[in-house]
């Protein structure tokens, strides 16, 4: 069996720091109108890879609604302690909180509707990992859906289509949505 190299995560000070930096941008931009982009619906079932404070991950379980679930992914003890917080005081049913330390995320086969990898790809180490992962968990109709974060868009459609696993079905000016190719 394969040894997964162990992910490295920012300090807790940082990232306390992106907590407040998030909560202030939050007040001009709303996270709402970025989903208005991704085709959810109700009942399905969605990973928010990288979830940080639940920016996304919040009003994504109240669109899929009771039927759905969301999976909230990340690597940061404080993003993960953060969001189950948030959930308990919103008092919402349909989340789980995943931390992880390397890319897999533990979640069966091709059971997944949409995986959300919103400004996260700049900090990923290991893309083919990333994807590999990605493309085991996504369904055949399934999607990414990415917000480019710091990266020119070139280079993140240059990561996705270098994997050769997932076709670009649209693009934006920050965002991109993927299907995987036919599995075998």
């Amino acid at each position: 069996m394969s040894k997964e190299k162990k992910l490295r995560r920012v300090p807790d000070a940082v990232y306390r720091i992106d907590i407040w930096f998030f909560k202030f941008f939050d007040l001009f931009s709303n996270p709402r109108q970025l989903l208005k982009k991704i085709p959810l619906k109700e009942g399905m079932t969605i990973v928010d890879y990288g979830c940080g404070i639940g920016r996304y991950t919040l009003p994504v379980a109240e669109l899929v609604g009771s039927k759905g679930k969301v999976f909230a992914v990340d690597i940061q003890p404080l993003a993960i302690k953060t969001v189950k917080e948030k959930v308990a005081k919103q008092g919402l049913t349909n989340i789980e909180t995943i931390l992880v330390d390397s890319y897999n995320t533990g979640i069966q086969d091709s059971g997944i509707d949409i995986v959300l990898l919103i400004d996260t790809l700049h900090m990923v180490e290991d893309c083919d990992a990333l994807f590999q992962e990605i493309y085991r968990i996504l369904k055949q109709d399934g999607f990414i859906f990415m917000d480019k974060g710091h990266l020119k868009m070139s280079r993140a459609r240059e990561i996705v289509e270098s994997t050769d696993l997932f076709t670009i079905v649209e693009c934006w000016s920050r965002e991109m949505l993927a299907a995987p190719k036919t599995k075998q």
